[in-house]
């Protein structure tokens, strides 16, 4: 909960040092591929300079289905650097990412398999990706991009429907990072 409270911090603080600039350009995303299964996604892509953004994420994602919850909350902040931008803020870019997920699944039906099963995880890390936004002069934006990286604290836990006891699980400590976004962009050229 800690490492939550530290990266809601620094992103806020992040995000209020880019408003200041007097001629914001301001990307506003959503994941489309993520509302046709019920997970909303959002992002907004501030940029600093003519090759060079940052861009905060967050989405929100569960259900609730016979005895069944499932939740999920993750939350990025990404710094993307352009290298031949043409409406500034676009074309191709390499990026360095933040990441921090929290998930969340439990199942009270008593006609599965399993009488009771509650998995829980947490993890923040970091890592390195590509990719690449399209900027229309009408202001549509389209970004796609990938990235890989590491978690640095995991916490995945999964507590056994016998005897009730926490069983910790190794979870490959590799972290990955999708972009798709289609939005408008504001401010800017």
């Amino acid at each position: 909960m800690k490492s939550f409270k530290l990266l809601t911090v620094l992103t806020v603080l992040c995000f209020g040092a880019f408003l200041t600039k007097s001629n914001a350009q301001v990307d506003v995303t959503v994941n489309p591929i993520g509302l046709l299964f019920g997970d909303l996604s959002v992002g907004a892509d501030f940029g600093v300079t003519e090759s060079f953004s940052v861009e905060g994420s967050i989405g929100v994602g569960g259900g609730k289905t016979d005895g069944t919850k499932y939740f999920a909350l993750p939350i990025t902040a990404v710094g993307k650097y352009y290298f031949n931008p043409n409406n500034g803020c676009d074309k191709f870019y390499a990026d360095v990412f933040l990441k921090f997920i929290n998930r969340s699944y439990k199942d009270n039906d008593s006609n599965d398999v399993f009488d009771y099963a509650e998995y829980t995880q947490t993890r923040f890390g970091l890592g390195l990706g590509i990719g690449y936004k399209v900027a229309s002069r009408k202001g549509i934006i389209f970004d796609i991009g990938f990235g890989v990286g590491r978690a640095i604290v995991d916490n995945t836990k999964f507590k056994d429907s016998s005897t009730g006891d926490d069983i910790s699980v190794d979870w490959p400590e590799i972290m990955f990072q999708g972009k798709l976004g289609i939005g408008y962009r504001f401010g800017g050229k």
